[in-house]
């Protein structure tokens, strides 16, 4: 096996190892791949290394600048890290891990490196919960972080506007309630856990009679084009619902 930065001809071969590694993660929103395509768009792919075995591409790690509120430059955040699920279990994450970092720390004069995931497993690489580096909307304890000087920011980490993406299913909700928006709102299940998680990213909003009705702005934050097009059917409704005349033809 072999570990070498990423080329034009991997970028297929790392979404299919991607989806693949994160298919049964249950913490997974199926959404990695998407996240390395527009880092890698945005030009914000700081470090995209491959594990190769005979030509084949067989596990992933992503590195992206992060900004800290308190001003610190040069962290970054490590992930995702991926592996098809038939090479898992040998140690091939590992090595992803300890090369990206080495690249971060040495070949390119970083500071330090953030991740989400669970400590037990990264205590090997020396991350560690720092009280004072806060990742709003993730449970502290998950939230590490990796200084490679004695300088330890303090504030809140956001990570490359290229983590904000929304699963398929939760696109489909949008796309739907899009179609169906009435200015008084959309009647939905409240229960499904998908209306319930677009709710707390404050893409719906909920509104008498069990209905929502779309905010065009945080759904902005995760997908441009249906907050355009979220925008326009809000605007011609508006239009629509103040002219008695459009209002009579439409019904």
């Amino acid at each position: 096996m072999k570990i070498r930065h990423e080329n034009k001809d991997d970028h297929d071969a790392i979404s299919k190892t991607t989806i693949a590694a994160f298919e049964d993660y249950p913490l997974s929103q199926q959404t990695e791949h998407l996240i390395i395509d527009e880092l890698r768009k945005a030009d914000a792919l700081t470090v995209s290394l491959v594990a190769v075995i005979n030509e084949q591409v067989i596990g992933q790690i992503t590195c992206s600048p992060v900004s800290i509120s308190d001003g610190t430059i040069d962290w970054y955040g490590l992930g995702p890290v991926s592996v098809l699920p038939e090479f898992q279990g040998q140690g091939i994450g590992s090595k992803l891990i300890k090369t990206g970092l080495s690249l971060i720390k040495k070949g390119i004069g970083g500071c330090g490196c953030v991740l989400v995931g669970p400590p037990n497993f990264y205590s090997m690489f020396c991350f560690a919960n720092y009280p004072q580096l806060i990742h709003e909307g993730i449970s502290q304890d998950m939230f590490l972080a990796l200084p490679f000087t004695g300088n330890i920011p303090s504030g809140i980490v956001k990570f490359h506007p290229a983590f904000m993406q929304l699963p398929e299913v939760e696109k489909e909700i949008v796309v739907d309630v899009i179609i169906d928006y009435v200015i008084a709102g959309v009647k939905v299940d409240l229960k499904k856990p998908m209306i319930q998680s677009l709710i707390k990213k404050g893409i719906l909003m909920e509104t008498p009679g069990n209905k929502v009705t779309l905010r065009p702005a945080f759904l902005a934050k995760y997908d441009p084009y249906l907050a355009k097009v979220t925008q326009f059917r809000v605007s011609e409704l508006s239009r629509v619902h103040k002219n008695p005349i459009l209002m009579a033809i439409k019904h």
